[in-house]
């Protein structure tokens, strides 16, 4: 739901404000998007596993977990000041970052969000964040009627975030969540760190890849380029949506066939790849092809040159497919450190090809590092580790389904007319 308000909302907002405003927007946003995942502090699946291991402990893991966030928070929002106040040169700019800064609290005051999905009562947290979505949502069309002030739609987002806070901790105390101690253990802290921090820097890589082309392009290429960017990957994010929601779907029974042996494990495993590649495949070819009519349509003639993005990110797609797919194998086999580099290794990439691209192609320079980075790091880095290569091999066969569709036609229209 909030990635179809981000396209449907925003194209509303993007046709308002034009290529430039919309740009400056969606660099504010995007710094605070980076600060909001290092506030988060990788402790999300760890709160969650104490919640269920030890519920007499839910008060203590909820206060740690709410202290560590708030530091975080704090830490971060102090960053995103000294940024506004001295880092950049564009008072309207530096009045967004200042006020998306608040956001960057919303980890902290959401903890209860935590412990509803420990007690699988996470339909009433979607409640909760989806009426504030809406809200958030009405307000941003309020705003574009009205013709208000870029700053304004900054503040929308501080309150919807405010409220979404407000209704799911409302909720959770409705539901019976316990209160949190004032003071937390001594070891608390420093335990639930030593879990987190590799998903905390697994998790800044991740949102790297997905909001540090907007920063990078602001700065070397300015606020068109920016907002023309990000008007393009809006589409191609909406549609990674579905690879992820095919594996979390199969999942179960992948893991079923994994507890029935390597064979039929590795059968699943390639069904899954095949399928994500050819649903990426169903997707991204009409996307691509389509790009610049899908442009015009939703955005005007204003945002035109974002066409050109949308034909080389939508690539983009078959790497999120596959990767979806190898992410989830190398949870299930414990190589979640081969993950963290090779996602690491794969956001440095992209940031030193976007330093290449950027500044002789703009938008579309930004638009191939990514395509490219994102290669390395979903596909080509399954090469470089013995444990992944079996996965390598799967996934370049993924690549080439289409091919292995129209050999297996090929060969049952063959034997049908022997027979």
């Amino acid at each position: 739901m909030r990635l179809v308000f981000n396209v449907g909302v925003g194209i509303l907002v993007a046709r308002y404000l034009g290529p430039a405003h919309f740009g400056t927007l969606n660099y504010a946003l995007a710094l605070i998007a980076i600060g909001v995942a290092i506030s988060e502090g990788g402790v999300e699946a760890f709160v969650k596993r104490e919640l269920i291991r030890d519920p007499d402990r839910a008060a203590a893991v909820l206060a740690a977990a709410w202290r560590l966030r708030l530091i975080a928070g704090g830490l971060c929002y102090t960053a995103s000041l000294m940024w506004a106040a001295w880092g950049e040169t564009d008072p309207v700019a530096s009045a967004l970052v200042a006020i998306l800064g608040l956001m960057l609290f919303q980890p902290a005051l959401a903890v209860s969000d935590l412990w509803l999905h420990a007690r699988l009562q996470a339909r009433l947290a979607v409640r909760a964040r989806l009426a504030a979505l809406i809200i958030g949502a009405l307000g941003r069309v309020v705003l574009v009627t009205l013709g208000t002030p870029l700053v304004a739609f900054a503040i929308v987002a501080v309150v919807e975030s405010a409220i979404a806070v407000v209704l799911l901790n409302w909720t959770a105390r409705t539901a019976g969540r316990p209160d949190r101690p004032v003071n937390v253990a001594s070891d608390e802290l420093p335990r639930l760190w030593n879990d987190a921090w590799p998903l905390l820097l697994s998790a800044i890589t991740v949102i790297l890849y997905l909001r540090i082309d907007v920063v990078m392009l602001r700065q070397l290429s300015g606020e068109t380029a920016a907002g023309t960017y990000a008007a393009a990957v809006r589409f191609s994010e909406l549609a990674s949506f579905f690879p992820a929601a095919i594996v979390t779907s199969l999942l179960p029974g992948l893991l079923s066939s994994k507890a029935a042996g390597a064979e039929a494990y590795g059968r699943s495993l390639q069904r899954l790849f095949d399928l994500n590649a050819l649903v990426a495949y169903a997707i991204a070819i009409p996307m691509v092809l389509l790009a610049h009519w899908i442009v015009r349509l939703a955005y005007g003639e204003s945002f035109a040159p974002a066409g050109a993005v949308l034909a080389v990110h939508g690539g983009t797609l078959m790497w999120a497919a596959l990767g979806v797919v190898r992410g989830q194998f190398c949870v299930n086999e414990g190589l979640t450190r081969f993950h963290l580099l090779a996602t690491s290794a794969g956001a440095v990439s992209n940031v030193l090809l976007n330093f290449i691209f950027i500044p002789r192609y703009g938008a579309v320079g930004a638009a191939w590092g990514t395509l490219i980075a994102q290669g390395f790091a979903a596909w080509a880095s399954s090469f470089c580790f013995q444990p992944v290569r079996g996965c390598a091999v799967m996934q370049t066969r993924a690549l080439f389904i289409p091919l292995r569709l129209v050999a297996t036609i090929r060969s049952i229209a063959r034997k049908s007319r022997i027979r």
